[in-house]
């Protein structure tokens, strides 16, 4: 049954219309003649809006393929930022303002994983996890009953240098030190 005409966004975003928009950012995202460094600038071309990229990933979250392009897309505008930033082509506190306040950019280097991907990591409660007895919830930690021993660490008989390797080794050394690359020039290598 189409959706009623009333709701024209419903019927408008379908998947596959969804995924061929998506196709046409990743293409301005990835032009490198193009001078497009956020992700607002790249709808803007399509005559879409960032309301509109948070309604494909709230509509699409349970969709692998189009969460992957979605974040796909979003790391190429976050790549980009940094990019610029590192090479002071963009003011590097407009670049850290963009990523802080469109992607959670922070500086402890935290990142949560996506909801299409969290799935795979997540244990229903009540089944026994493999060598436990009882069951736990997934963010307990277990209680320690006694002090763990130290591990010694295994004895390795130390192997006789073979003279052959190591001056084959101090050849290509001294080899790799005589040339400048920059002059291409031979140049003195140091004694040891």
């Amino acid at each position: 049954m189409p959706a009623p005409t009333a709701n024209t966004n419903a019927s408008k975003w379908t998947r596959e219309k969804t995924i061929k928009t998506l196709q046409q950012i990743e293409a301005i995202a990835t032009d490198e003649y193009s001078i497009t460094h956020t992700l607002t600038q790249a709808l803007m071309r399509l005559k879409c809006y960032k309301q509109l990229w948070s309604y494909w990933k709230k509509k699409w979250e349970n969709d692998g393929e189009i969460m992957d392009r979605i974040y796909y897309i979003e790391q190429i505008f976050i790549n980009k930022l940094e990019e610029g930033a590192l090479f002071r082509q963009l003011h590097p506190s407009a670049c850290y303002f963009i990523l802080k306040h469109n992607y959670g950019y922070n500086t402890k280097g935290e990142s949560e994983l996506p909801s299409h991907l969290r799935a795979e990591f997540e244990e229903p409660t009540d089944t026994l996890r493999s060598g436990s007895k009882t069951t736990a919830a997934p963010d307990e930690k277990p209680a320690v009953a006694h002090k763990t021993a130290l591990v010694q660490p295994s004895v390795t008989v130390p192997i006789a240098p073979d003279q052959a390797m190591y001056s084959s080794i101090k050849r290509q050394n001294d080899q790799i030190i005589s040339a400048d690359p920059h002059q291409h020039r031979p140049i003195q290598a140091a004694v040891r």
